[in-house]
């Protein structure tokens, strides 16, 4: 036992050790999400969620993928879940018409707030304010969905995926060259829609005068249906025939090259005939008593042109009311043109990312396309055993969840075209105004179970070095490329 008493400079270090602890203490604190106790109260609002038990307190709070705040408190009640909202200064206050909504942000299940802001020329929740209830959109999860079908329906909607896995199923090549045909369909498809705008006046005039032939076919209703129910007689025959009309589509590209071949042939033919069809007129003046026989036919010709006369009658009526709707139509295609300036923007957006659009659904086609290539099949035959492809990055934030951005982190959810390939030459950019995420978390050197334990540093880490992650330099993306801001605004044309 000590019975000395402790020295002036004991009594220092101990004190110092003291204040040291409480430090190291207070840093831990705030660097996993904890409250600062000297930080001053932010800007603070109460929003009732109808389903809120997979949220939990220093959740994060999102505008459009940005983090604003944290959830600090929650308290449950009968049927509805008070959370309390902590939003940073600079992007508080809220207007009172602002929107929230739950959102989950990985497959684990962690729950934020999204929220929409609103008006920030009105009225604005006052700090320590309720949001208005009916602002809280309610979550809806894809199993609610589904429950909501009755046992026949689930089981039609089972049988209509599998058919469609069926449907697709070795034609991964045949959708890929679909997709990779859709940027030039778009672009198409942009100076279409830019040239009837341009022509919107003559398009509606060429339709005004095609009034006369409705008005007259809605005059002639019988005779109308009876050229649509002919119509579908020789329909009806063509599809009995459908194989001998295949044959002849078959033949007729080696008709039209024996063809190319043959028309010079009989152009030359054709100026050699000259001086002997020159020769036939005389023979042709004999002729003419066969010709005059042809007036036995007569009375046929005469009955075909009389049974038109009830199509002429009808006519008088119907094509004044086909003119009249017609005269109404050029205001409906001037209502086409506010919708034709909002159309063109998103047409060049896509356009402008064509190439990861087309990846994306390229990707989706190929991830579902795999199946056991050793030839085991189903139980009864059934076919293949299909499987989904899917991958997982392995880095310290597939360990855990991290209160803030580590060194490594590159998140951009508004990337500019091409900077997924280019961009990765010279070094990732993230969203923002910087500056680049620094710090690194420590190599754990304990796991559940142990074994993983030896493998976090030369996998997850991939170093030699255990305090550094080796990352792609970093670079800020700075405003979206063609806006004035981080992220693009799609504005209708004027």
């Amino acid at each position: 036992m000590i019975k000395t008493a402790p020295t002036l400079g004991r009594i220092a270090v101990m004190a110092l050790f003291a204040l040291s602890s409480f430090a190291a203490c207070l840093y831990l604190w705030m660097a996993f999400g904890g409250s600062s106790p000297l930080k001053p109260r932010g800007y603070q609002l109460h929003i009732a969620f109808p389903e809120a038990t997979q949220l939990a307190s220093q959740s994060d709070v999102r505008i459009a993928g940005v983090n604003i705040g944290k959830v600090i408190k929650l308290d449950p009640s009968e049927n509805r879940t008070d959370a309390t909202l902590e939003i940073k200064r600079e992007f508080a206050p809220l207007p009172v018409d602002s929107r929230a909504i739950l959102r989950v942000k990985s497959l684990l299940g962690e729950t934020y707030v999204e929220l929409t802001p609103g008006n920030r020329k009105g009225k604005m929740v006052a700090d320590g304010g309720t949001l208005d209830p009916g602002h809280v959109a309610p979550t809806v999860e894809l199993d609610e969905i589904l429950s909501t079908f009755d046992a026949k329906t689930r089981k039609a909607f089972q049988t209509w995926m599998q058919a469609g896995s069926q449907a697709v199923d070795g034609r991964g090549a045949d959708i890929n060259a679909i997709f990779g045909e859709l940027p030039g369909v778009v672009d198409k498809l942009d100076q279409l829609t830019t040239v009837l705008d341009d022509q919107k006046a003559a398009t509606s005039k060429a339709v005004a005068q095609t009034g006369e032939i409705f008005d007259a076919l809605s005059q002639r209703e019988g005779e109308l249906r009876g050229l649509v129910s002919d119509s579908q007689q020789l329909f009806a025959i063509t599809d009995a025939r459908n194989e001998k009309l295949g044959a002849v589509l078959r033949e007729l590209p080696r008709f039209e090259r024996e063809s190319t071949a043959l028309l010079p042939k009989f152009t030359a033919f054709g100026k050699d005939a000259l001086p002997a069809i020159k020769m036939l007129q005389n023979v042709a003046t004999e002729a003419d008593p066969a010709f005059s026989a042809l007036e036995d036919s007569a009375p046929e010709f005469r009955g075909l042109f009389t049974q038109l006369q009830p199509v002429i009658d009808a006519s008088e009526k119907g094509l004044p009311a086909l003119n009249r709707i017609l005269k109404n139509l050029p205001p409906v295609f001037g209502d086409f043109s506010p919708f034709l300036q909002n159309l063109n923007p998103i047409v060049d957006y896509v356009g402008e990312n064509k190439r990861e659009v087309t990846g994306f659904l390229g990707n989706m086609t190929a991830v579902t396309q795999g199946y056991d290539i050793g030839g085991q099949t189903l139980p009864q035959g059934k076919g293949f055993v299909h499987y989904l492809k899917a991958s997982q990055t392995l880095n310290p934030e597939s360990l855990t969840y991290y209160p803030r951005q580590i060194g490594t982190t590159r998140d951009n959810p508004y990337p500019a075209p091409g900077s997924l390939v280019e961009g990765l030459k010279s070094g990732a950019s993230i969203f923002g105004d910087g500056p680049c995420p620094v710090g690194n978390p420590d190599i754990p050197t304990t796991a559940d179970p142990a074994a993983f334990a030896p493998l976090i540093q030369p996998i997850i880490f991939r170093t030699a070095d255990r305090n550094a992650v080796k990352a792609p330099s970093c670079k800020i993306q700075g405003n979206y490329a063609g806006h004035s801001t981080a992220f693009p605004q799609l504005r209708a044309e004027p």
